[in-house]
């Protein structure tokens, strides 16, 4: 069993980061802004629709509490969730297709998982796949414009955290390898064949380099 070299760490690592940087260029195409008044609405749109595909993670961009879950069936937003943050502004997130986990009145943080994108409420468009994103202060809608690029990037710490676990499993991999192979030296020679045996020496297998 051979250690990682230099060389195949250096690989790994532009490969990894090559799968992130073609996430972080995938930005979320805006559809709509605020106050934008196109032929389908009677009044200035209340905040910003971003294209997503369908499933594509919602998170929350600031540290705050669940102030209210809605689902208004085909209607408005359909399902959607309002965060209070901490400055007292309440966001908006609309036409989910599904909730992450949490309830009213929990706290969230920021970057956690409130739901996933969809096309519930009343939706225009071939597929109507977007994230409405709305932003309210003191009962009143405001342009939440400023938080357009939080919008854009609110997936992508989570890539590189991703990316950060991979490669500190491979450093660890790397520095137990002369453990793993005498091990591994150690279960080949063994006469025992049993079920546990058999599994120890096929997972050893498997992450030999």
């Amino acid at each position: 069993m051979l250690k990682i070299t230099l060389l195949k760490k250096h690989h790994l690592i532009n490969r990894l980061n090559k799968n992130l940087n073609e996430k972080v260029l995938k930005m979320y195409q805006i559809t709509s802004r605020f106050m934008q008044q196109e032929s389908f609405r009677s009044k200035g749109h209340s905040g910003i629709d971003f294209y997503m595909e369908e499933g594509t993670p919602l998170r929350s961009i600031r540290d705050g509490y669940i102030e209210k879950i809605v689902d208004y069936g085909n209607q408005n937003v359909g399902k959607g969730i309002f965060v209070k943050w901490e400055d007292g502004k309440t966001a908006i997130y609309g036409h989910l297709s599904k909730f992450g986990s949490f309830k009213e009145g929990e706290l969230v943080h920021k970057g956690d998982l409130l739901g996933y994108s969809g096309h519930s409420g009343n939706v225009v468009g071939k597929t109507g796949n977007h994230l409405h994103f709305g932003l309210k202060e003191n009962g009143h809608f405001i342009d939440p414009s400023s938080y357009i690029q939080d919008i854009q990037n609110m997936n992508i710490n989570v890539v590189q955290k991703v990316v950060e676990t991979k490669l500190n499993f491979l450093d660890y991999m790397n520095q137990h390898m002369d453990v793993l192979s005498d091990l591994k030296l150690h279960l080949i020679n063994l006469s025992d064949n049993t079920l546990l045996i058999q599994i120890g020496k096929q997972l050893l297998q498997f992450i030999s380099i």
